[in-house]
């Protein structure tokens, strides 16, 4: 890529566009966090099993047996090596223990860490009978949906590869069991993310989602796939390990299940929150058009991480960006800004600045559709975090006369003021926000010099404009700003274009006399004889 070409795809100012995307990224993996649920419990039990009781029931069900006596049998049994006249009342106690760890307010996981059954429980997951290896990996599971401390305890004990290995179990409630506990396991932080990773879970996990997608087993086919955008979730996940599930999480996205599609999208968007070619083999592998079909599906737990991973890919590579724009992405937008979301709307406008920060071609593509009467909709009423992004994309359409000083630049920037931009941009250079307040410096002038550039020399027709929105006013009271930056830009855009001209001294001023001759400097009633 050109020098020229890159500096235009990074905005405002390679440094600080760059900086205003890494904090989006900051706050939109924060967001998600709320939205996409880390950790899960409490699995729906298969149609032949036993249903479970309300907590109160539970509670009251094993008052007469306590936990440190239901983990002594379990102990008992696993140190005895498992005994088959003790069997029933093993599985009896592993039973309880789970009902216990079910229970969804306040359920007792230190209390039963502490009587030490946790390594029978890990034992019992290589128990040759199927129902003994549910109970036990349910145990685990709900264990592993505690805190980080109590997630650890399970996974110093070994279960990982124990779980790893009942995935290929031909008792499918087993199977699922064992996704579940191990996608709580990689769900609880990025290192037991990676020790997940590194017990080789992928294949016998792909195998598993191929088969329960191709008998439309939807319950465990759901389950797997949240437990496979856990193993991709969080910061910089080893591209050698998760590549790989890059083509398998499209071929997701043709299913007709949106829940398969929720998890599949928020996968694809931790997968899209990184380097330029995890971005760049996204994009070549076709997730886009699926991705951009699911923004007009309507429902907002599957256009919320579809639209997140879309806005990540458009921070990657002109090439990505431009896959997603050939996928549709620009028509599918007008109908979201208007989410009741905040952070939704924040979202599209973050999205169409990293357009309008790419190609010359590209923010033409923009400039084609009518998303800008919407952004400046966004820039004059919206909450303020949606202002911003509204603004990034107003500056990055004015930057682009900087770097490229044609009419077709300047006109770019009349589109944006026909539509009233000015106004609500002079507003945000009231707010007490350095950042923003430079952004929207740095942007007036260049929508100024793109006035002179209309002008050729003539009147700038931005100038009216800028001060019936009281922008010299605004300007001028910046002149007292704390930050020098803001204090130099200001008084740089208002000697440029509002400087005027001394007044010039009357007393320097060439006075004619009666006799049509030039009296320099002369009182009115000058003495004779001192008149040249």
């Amino acid at each position: 890529m050109p020098a020229a070409q890159r500096d235009f795809k990074k905005g405002m100012n390679k440094d600080d566009c760059r900086k205003n995307r890494n904090q989006q990224q900051v706050q939109l993996r924060k967001a998600s966090k709320e939205e996409g649920m880390q950790k899960r419990r409490n699995m729906a039990l298969p149609a032949d099993a036993e249903i479970v009781v309300e907590d109160s029931a539970v509670a009251s069900q094993c008052a007469e047996t306590s936990v440190p006596n239901l983990s002594q049998l379990v102990m008992h049994f696993v140190q005895a090596g498992g005994p088959q006249e003790q069997f029933q009342s093993c599985l009896d106690a592993v039973v309880q223990l789970r009902k216990l760890l079910s229970i969804a307010h306040k359920p007792p996981i230190d209390e039963v860490i502490e009587t030490g059954v946790v390594p029978s429980l890990v034992m019992l997951l290589g128990y040759p009978e199927h129902k003994m290896q549910f109970e036990a990996a349910w145990c685990v599971t709900n264990i592993g949906s505690g805190t980080s401390d109590q997630c650890q305890v399970v996974v110093s004990h070994n279960c990982v590869p124990a779980l790893v290995g009942l995935i290929a179990s031909p008792n499918l409630e087993v199977a699922e069991q064992a996704v579940w506990a191990l996608g709580n396991i990689a769900g609880d932080c990025t290192r037991l993310r990676d020790h997940v990773l590194e017990s080789g879970v992928l294949e016998p996990l792909f195998a598993f989602i191929e088969m329960t997608a191709t008998q439309q087993k939807m319950v465990p086919l759901r389950n797997a796939v949240w437990s496979l955008s856990n193993l991709v979730r969080g910061k910089n996940p080893p591209w050698d390990k998760v590549a790989c599930t890059v083509p398998l999480l499209t071929r997701l996205l043709s299913l007709d299940d949106s829940e398969v599609h929720q998890d599949t999208c928020w996968a694809l968007s931790y997968l899209a929150d990184g380097e330029n070619k995890r971005i760049d083999a996204i994009a070549l592998a076709g997730a886009c058009t699926s991705l951009v079909r699911l923004l007009g599906s309507g429902e907002m737990r599957v256009v919320t991480p579809a639209m997140r991973a879309l806005s990540n890919m458009l921070t990657g590579s002109d090439s990505a960006t431009q896959a997603v724009l050939e996928a549709g992405f620009l028509r599918e937008l007008p109908p979201l800004f208007r989410s009741s979301k905040m952070q939704l709307r924040k979202e599209v406008c973050w999205a169409i600045s990293n357009v309008t920060a790419g190609t010359a071609a590209q923010l033409d593509e923009v400039m084609r559709t009518e998303l800008l009467k919407f952004v400046v909709e966004r820039l004059d009423k919206d909450e303020f975090d949606v202002q911003k992004e509204a603004a990034w994309v107003c500056a990055n359409v004015m930057h682009g006369h900087k770097n490229e000083k044609t009419l077709h630049a300047a006109n770019r920037v009349r589109t944006l003021v026909q539509l009233g931009c000015i106004p609500p941009m002079v507003q945000l250079l009231e707010k007490n926000e350095p950042s923003t307040q430079s952004l929207m410096l740095e942007a007036f002038a260049n929508l100024l010099a793109a006035g002179e550039e209309l002008g050729k020399g003539g009147e700038n027709e931005f100038v009216k404009a800028f001060d019936e929105a009281e922008g010299i006013d605004t300007l001028e009271k910046l002149q007292e700003h704390q930050n020098e930056a803001i204090y130099e830009k200001a008084v740089h855009i208002l000697e440029t274009y509002f400087g005027e001209d001394e007044d010039e001294d009357e007393n320097l001023a060439p006075n004619t006399t009666a006799s049509g001759g030039f009296a320099f400097g002369q009182p009115a009633l000058a003495p004779s004889g001192f008149a040249f």
